[in-house]
């Protein structure tokens, strides 16, 4: 490899978006759901890492898929089920309209997404009424991607679509981590939180699952609809008190949560419930297998992975990176792979992502600390998509600090009203892409010289 070419900007941008491409083409559905689920014409069988499950004697067979994944799993499923004389009873998809593409023969709703909306309302009855009378005959096959929570909003009895969205939208602003986030959706939802299984039994239920949760924990993709609840209503209203929000959220919901610490049978179904010994969970793919593909692929540099389960605020998520870098030696270049998902407080009313919010204040920090050193950094989110913006996240390099100020912008002015969005735009540093009908969080490849 020419590391002197390597080091141009178009040359080490495209070196960055092929690899990131490469990172996510080994995590989507399309590519690796065939390595999982096999179909014969009398049995189903899933393969998980250390054991394989098998289902024989099935009476009905539903398949429902839900997440910004959804289509790949979808067609991929539907292929795999063509050569296998058994017979689907339904098939239905939920997917956000970014990634909306129709699949014949399933049942398709364009859900919201990160806001949800009364078409998930619609799409969640619609799956209630379709699983609500099968027999333990029966298998429900679920496909989970990451966004599935957003998309399937049921709000319980006392608490309005309208309530639930604008509850979202306040956790969504507070800096929370999407597992707090979550606790919260579960105590508000008639699926999320193992309630999915309620409406499922007595039938079999097996979820394969696309993480795109820190640390892969199942109760937290698209708030565990397979997976009984760990957490309680006492825990959300401490999550809600920690963030300040508890004063915030709309009055019905606030009475609902004391409601839910009073009354036991208000409670998400939790580890001992009879109804979790028909059901099982594989997890199919995640951001640290995304991250370790692109370590492990031939690219003629050393490479490293240097964060993984990234789970903090962007600023202080900048500092971290830049404060290990001060400390660390390597022969140049060499290529620092990292993964998870940060946090965003919002503070003000502009555009942007928590890539590209990071990715200016690793600038910041670059320029403060290590001045001299010669970089590229992308931070990007697989799913092709970055906050509320069409941008999947930005490249960056050692020279956009100067491009910013010869655009005579105030970086500090606009990331503190959140708009690193219009920052980017302006230096031509976004990377814009389709959604990539998969869903792992988010990574960061930091090309260093």
């Amino acid at each position: 490899m020419d590391f002197e070419e390597l080091g141009r900007n178009k040359v080490a941008s495209k070196f960055l978006l092929d690899l990131f491409n490469f990172g996510v083409s080994k995590v989507q559905p399309k590519n690796i759901l065939k390595d999982f689920l096999e179909v014969s014409n009398d049995k189903v069988t899933i393969k998980g890492t250390s054991k394989k499950t098998t289902y024989t004697k099935i009476n009905k067979i539903i398949i429902i898929c839900v997440g910004k994944a959804s289509v790949d799993m979808a067609e991929t499923a539907k292929k795999i089920f063509s050569k296998s004389s058994l017979q689907l009873e339904q098939k239905v998809l939920v997917v956000n309209k970014e990634n909306y593409k129709k699949v014949s023969g399933f049942k398709c709703f364009v859900s919201g997404h990160p806001i949800p909306n009364s078409n998930g309302l619609i799409a969640s009855k619609f799956i209630e009424n379709k699983i609500g009378k099968l027999t333990k005959d029966d298998l429900v096959l679920i496909f989970v991607s990451g966004g599935g929570s957003a998309m399937l909003p049921y709000p319980v009895k006392s608490i309005s679509l309208k309530d639930k969205i604008e509850t979202n939208k306040i956790l969504l602003e507070s800096g929370a981590n999407i597992r707090q986030i979550n606790s919260v959706r579960k105590h508000l939802s008639k699926i999320k939180g193992g309630n999915f299984i309620k409406m499922c039994s007595p039938a079999k239920v097996h979820g394969l699952i696309l993480s795109d949760v820190v640390g892969d924990d199942l109760g937290s993709i698209a708030s565990g609809m397979t997976v009984c609840d760990n957490s309680s209503f006492f825990d959300v209203l401490k999550i809600l008190k920690n963030y300040k929000i508890l004063e915030s959220i709309p009055q019905k919901v606030k009475k609902y949560l004391f409601q839910g610490c009073e009354n036991s049978k208000l409670e998400t179904p939790k580890k001992n419930d009879p109804i979790f010994k028909q059901v099982k969970n594989t997890l199919i793919g995640s951001n640290y297998q995304c991250i370790q593909n692109i370590k492990n692929l031939k690219k003629n540099i050393d490479s490293k992975i240097f964060f993984k389960d990234v789970d903090e605020d962007v600023e202080s998520f900048s500092r971290k990176f830049v404060n290990k870098l001060q400390k660390f030696d390597y022969n140049k270049p060499i290529l620092l792979i990292s993964g998870g998902e940060t946090t965003v407080k919002i503070k003000g009313n502009g555009k942007g992502g928590r890539n590209q919010e990071f990715a200016l204040h690793f600038l910041l920090e670059m320029n403060k600390k290590l001045p001299n050193k010669k970089f590229f950094l992308l931070s990007a989110g697989t799913d092709g998509r970055d906050g509320p913006t069409n941008a999947a996240g930005a490249i960056v390099n050692n020279g956009s600090l100067e491009l910013i100020e010869k655009k005579k912008i105030n970086i500090i002015k606009e990331l503190h009203n959140n708009n690193s969005y219009k920052v980017l735009k302006k230096i031509n540093s976004l990377i814009i892409i389709k959604g990539t009908n998969t869903n792992v969080a988010d990574i960061q490849l930091l090309l260093l010289f």
